[in-house]
């Protein structure tokens, strides 16, 4: 009988032909290898010595080449440390389930699906690499408030060191005092020497005898002139805070000094608009400021009590401490070589800045100092006092040597005119002009020779005696001297309370300071 079919396969595959389902197993093997860098069966395969993976031999090539590394493992590897496997040429079969319709669907649902599943982990990535930056950033942004605010204490301790080591030490007993114009006790500290009082009386004689013979200066502005000014500049100097006082230089035009709530001394230039020098140290409002004639060196003082000298550059020099209320009043010395500062502890002290020394301690009895201003002659000190009495003393004895009710309320600021004799003062019920020669005769029954009607804050005389420049609430007014003819009266001149007027070299131009936070110059 002729073979069957099957036996004619059986005798055709030969002995050694293995099986048709080992044949099938060894396929799946052979089609299971692939590229470990691109996940393709490769062309031209390759294996590594050291790892044992397979890769293309072109893509692994170059990238041993530019790296000298295994992509996979990251060790040592060179292209001696790749062998060549061997092949077949013969084109591989396409899938099964890729030769028909449902197959590709199939397939190409598996890929919209692992592309899904991809997506979706890439987003998880994502988020959770948002909220590692947010975190970092907030950690960031709080060392750096912590870093900047351990520098200003690291600053301000310096400064505080700084100025303790230069400061002398204040003599804080008291030694009671005869009455003199009122019971008083006097702080003995060096005390004011007979070479001190010498110094102060001699200037006082050239001050005396050459007011008579000064003549206006030519450069003088005219009451037309000072009339017809108007608000020229205006600079936030403490930025978001009120500015409480001012100063201006007496012979510099461009230099103003002013004190704020912010509890910082601001030398600025108003010509160029620029500031020259901050000083830093108070811990509470600047209530005065003076700036030196011709030393360049400025003074404060504030509601921490103390008293502060500074440097032209902004360093500070020396921190007095003696007062045990808010410091209110502060004078420089005709001399240029003593400063006074009132406080509301009813007290006030004598200076001296060539030592940094306090000199002399007064204590007063009732209320306590709210203004203090040297005479220009320097021989007596007017105060102003928290019940709106005014005080005036002989600086050689330290005596009250008159007193008299000015106002109705604290007196807010005072100050004297040039020509010896005039007295300006000014609280809430208005501002008030007193005559010194008829005051002396009238004693505490001394009436004003003019009054100008509203709340006022700040009063301030130019050099010449020929001005006087009032701040009253929001108004900025200026009065001709003697005949006290209005020359100029700006409404709103700030949006605030005027807190401080200072006039300029020569009447020409007037600095005020404002509790709207801006300091505005007028010329």
């Amino acid at each position: 009988c002729p073979p069957t079919r099957g036996a004619r396969a059986r005798r055709g595959r030969g002995r050694s032909d293995p099986p048709p389902s080992e044949k099938e197993d060894r396929s799946s093997r052979m089609s299971g290898l692939v590229c470990a860098m691109s996940g393709e069966t490769p062309l031209d395969p390759v294996v590594s010595v050291k790892s044992g993976n397979l890769f293309e031999k072109g893509l692994v090539t170059k990238y041993v080449q530019e790296s000298g590394t295994c992509p996979v493992t990251g060790e040592p590897l060179s292209l001696d440390d790749l062998v060549s496997v061997k092949s077949s040429s013969t084109a591989k079969p396409r899938a099964t389930n890729a030769t028909s319709l449902p197959g590709m669907f199939s397939a190409f649902q598996a890929e919209w699906d692992a592309l899904v599943l991809e997506s979706f982990e890439l987003r998880k990535v994502l988020d959770k690499t948002r909220q590692e930056l947010s975190h970092a950033l907030y950690q960031h942004d709080a060392a750096c408030r912590v870093i900047a605010k351990l520098i200003k204490e690291r600053d301000q301790a310096r400064a505080d060191l700084a100025s303790a080591a230069a400061a002398p030490a204040a003599a804080p007993a008291t030694a009671p005092a005869a009455a003199g114009g009122g019971a008083m006790d006097v702080d003995d500290g060096e005390g004011i020497s007979e070479a001190v009082m010498a110094k102060i009386t001699e200037k006082a004689g050239t001050l005396s005898k050459g007011r008579k013979k000064r003549e206006p200066s030519a450069a003088l502005a005219g009451a037309e002139a000072v009339g017809g000014y108007k608000e020229t500049k205006s600079f936030p100097v403490h930025l978001s805070n009120a500015v409480t006082c001012i100063d201006a230089h007496k012979t510099n035009a461009s230099l103003v000094l002013t004190g704020g709530a912010d509890n910082k001394v601001v030398l600025f230039n108003v010509a160029t608009g620029q500031q020259q020098a901050k000083m830093e140290g108070h811990t509470k409002a600047i209530n005065r400021v003076v700036l030196h004639p011709t030393a360049g060196t400025s003074f404060s003082c504030s509601a921490d009590k103390t008293v502060r000298s500074w440097a032209p550059d902004g360093a500070a020099q020396h921190v007095w401490k003696g007062h045990k209320k808010d410091v209110t009043g502060l004078s420089l010395h005709a001399t240029g070589d003593y400063l006074v500062s009132a406080s509301m502890d009813s007290s006030w002290s004598f200076y001296d800045l060539s030592t940094g020394v306090c000199r002399r301690t007064v204590q007063g009895e009732g209320a306590g100092f709210s203004v203090a201003t040297f005479h220009p002659d320097g021989l007596i000190l007017g105060t102003g006092l928290a019940d709106g009495t005014v005080a005036v003393w002989d600086v050689k004895s330290q005596a009250n040597a008159l007193s008299f009710a000015a106002h109705k309320d604290a007196v807010l600021s005072l100050a004297f005119s040039e020509n010896g004799y005039t007295l300006a003062t000014c609280g809430k019920d208005g501002t008030n002009v007193w005559d010194l020669r008829k005051v002396a005769k009238q004693g505490a029954d001394a009436a004003a020779v003019k009054t100008f009607a509203g709340a006022a804050q700040a009063v301030s005389f130019d050099f010449s005696g020929t001005y006087v420049a009032v701040g009253q609430d929001k108004d900025l007014s200026v009065f001709m001297c003697k005949t006290w003819a209005d020359v100029l009266h700006l409404k709103g001149a700030h949006k605030g309370a005027v807190a401080g007027v200072a006039w300029g070299p020569d009447a020409q131009f007037v600095a005020t300071a404002g509790k709207d936070k801006c300091v505005k110059v007028f010329q």
